[in-house]
């Protein structure tokens, strides 16, 4: 009895392991597999290598902020295209450059993510190529958020120099944009003024056309110490000027130039219905939202009354003396009174 009990547990051993076996022995499903998905990487500008400059003091430098309403435009890589100017009013370094915009919608078939450039000076094309900078759609989204703006509004857009960038004031500079992501032609939506708001620099796009911009200055540790013993910080003999009776006159304070939107009143023009009418009967230009309050006429007592000589004497006349008889009566009264007698 014993015996068959254990002859019945081995089979069922040998069964459970003879089933193990042979599944471990199954050759394996084949499994096909797709080649690795790999994420198509943005192309974009390359980014400057140089690093950007220590300075100890930093000032606002040159600027222009006025702008037209609905009034945009980007930059280009094609030459004649591709650069503004302005004219350093002050010795350093050029730390950063601030653009007032927003960046453009979407990339598109003719805007790209990114761009790069680097500052010239005396010309665009030929002048001496100084420092670099590199800016991208995603970081100017970034700036934006950071003054508590959308993508969709205007707000302040920050350029950052790399590499030492010599300022020497009455010498003219070119930001020149040199690349743009995505093998595109055009980059950013920035705000420009027209007239000429802004006489020592211009935008490619026009000689009256001024891009809304800011440039700050700054100076290094050498700079200040010959600054301090009276050194001047560039060979004025070795560096190409712009002479001083090409320089135009310096931009006005904003304080000042905010007079220009204020109304102007105009004068009506002569006419013979216009001449006619006296000052006070022709009608202001520009009426007053307030009255003035009107006031009431006073009214003085009225003073003694000399009445003429004349006049005196025919009162008298007409005043009944208590002496004299009393008239008649009227005939009607004469008549029936002495028939009634």
């Amino acid at each position: 009895m014993f015996d068959l009990k254990v002859l019945r547990l081995l089979a069922l051993f040998a069964f459970v392991a003879y089933f193990f076996g042979c599944s471990e022995d199954k050759p394996e499903p084949k499994q096909t597999t797709l080649p690795p998905t790999v994420d198509a990487k943005k192309d974009v500008v390359k980014k400057p290598s140089k690093p950007t400059p220590v300075v100890y003091i930093e000032e606002l430098d040159q600027f222009q902020e006025y702008f037209k309403e609905q009034h945009e435009t980007s930059l280009s890589h094609v030459s004649k295209k591709n650069w503004t100017s302005y004219t350093a009013g002050k010795d350093g370094i050029l730390t950063k450059v601030l653009l007032f915009g927003k960046p453009n919608y979407t990339i598109s078939e003719h805007y790209g993510s990114s761009m790069s450039g680097f500052v010239r000076a005396d010309n665009p094309n030929t002048g001496p190529k100084l420092g670099e900078w590199s800016i991208t759609r995603d970081e100017i989204i970034n700036q934006l958020a950071l003054q508590g703006l959308t993508e969709t509004d205007r707000g302040w857009i920050t350029l950052q120099m790399r590499g030492e960038i010599p300022q020497q004031a009455g010498r003219m500079y070119f930001i020149v944009c040199d690349q743009i992501g995505n093998k595109r032609a055009w980059f950013g939506a920035f705000a420009f003024a027209e007239g000429n708001s802004y006489k020592k620099g211009r935008f490619w796009l026009h000689p009256d056309h001024d891009l809304v911009f800011r440039t700050y200055v700054g100076k290094t540790a050498d700079q200040l110490e010959k600054e301090q013993r009276g050194e001047p910080l560039f060979d004025s003999n070795t560096a190409s000027l712009i002479p001083s009776n090409d320089i135009p006159e310096a931009p006005k304070p904003m304080i000042e130039l905010s007079k220009n939107f204020e109304p102007k009143i105009l004068t009506p023009e002569t006419s013979p219905t216009s001449e006619n009418l006296s000052p006070e009967q022709s009608e202001p230009l520009y009426q007053k939202a307030t009255q003035d309050p009107v006031e009431e006429p006073i009214i003085e007592p009225q003073k003694d009354i000399v009445v003429p000589e004349e006049t005196v004497e025919e009162s008298k006349v007409n005043e009944i003396d208590p002496e004299e008889p009393a008239p008649k009566g009227s005939l009607f009264e004469r008549f029936f009174k002495n028939k009634a007698e």
